[in-house]
């Protein structure tokens, strides 16, 4: 009798060994490491007046989410939220990274009044929309090549955008690289102008990012 109830104890550890280890698998979650990911925004000068512009790089260096990814890809999915007041105008090094247009130090004068522009009520209005959140809602394609259909809010309004990422994906890292051109008008923004017009920012903005996660290993 006792050998019969420790067979009948083996046989149903074994049992539920396959199904408990699906469940450890099925998704992994990881924390965007905020130091490694980066977003880089790319605007150029317009108008009758753009020689008299700099081009400028926006970039956020402290983006904070979750990512979650499931056994079958296309069910994973992503939280993202950047603190605006956290976004730097022309950092020197990267500038350095973009093509010969960007070359030169931008006067520190046009840097604290570029991010007075974005950052007021006419465009990222931080007084009152201090983030910005991007939550994915579908992923198309095979990776690593993907896209991503994601929702962003800025201004406390929802856009949808089809982002293409390339995804590298191993047991205790994520990381997501891609580049994009989008309009203001993609984030319920318009460009920013001057001297009525003369002197603006490109409707067309130029966005290079990679997220970097790193796994979630639960407590034991």
């Amino acid at each position: 009798m006792r050998n019969k109830f420790h067979l009948l104890t083996v046989l149903s550890v074994l049992a539920m060994a396959p199904v408990q280890a699906q469940d450890s698998s099925a998704s992994r979650q990881y924390r965007v490491d905020s130091d490694a990911s980066l977003l880089r925004v790319l605007a150029w000068p317009d108008g009758p007046l753009k020689r008299f512009g700099h081009h400028h790089v926006i970039s956020h260096h402290g983006i904070t989410g979750t990512v979650d990814v499931a056994a079958n890809p296309h069910e994973s999915s992503f939280v993202l939220e950047l603190t605006v007041a956290n976004l730097v105008v022309d950092d020197p090094e990267l500038r350095a990274l973009e093509s010969t247009e960007f070359e030169g130090e931008v006067p520190q004068g046009d840097m604290d009044g570029t991010k007075a522009n974005m950052l007021g009520e006419d465009l990222l209005n931080i007084a009152q929309f201090p983030k910005i959140k991007i939550q994915s809602s579908s992923i198309e394609g095979e990776l690593p090549n993907v896209n991503i259909v994601a929702t962003y809010t800025v201004l406390g309004a929802e856009q949808t955008v089809a982002v293409p990422a390339q995804v590298e994906l191993t047991e205790d890292r994520v990381v997501a690289r891609g580049e994009i051109e989008l309009l203001h008008g993609a984030f319920g923004l318009s460009p920013f102008t001057a001297m009525g017009g003369a002197l603006s920012v490109r409707d067309l903005l130029m966005f290079k990012y990679e997220i970097v996660g790193t796994r979630v290993v639960a407590a034991e």
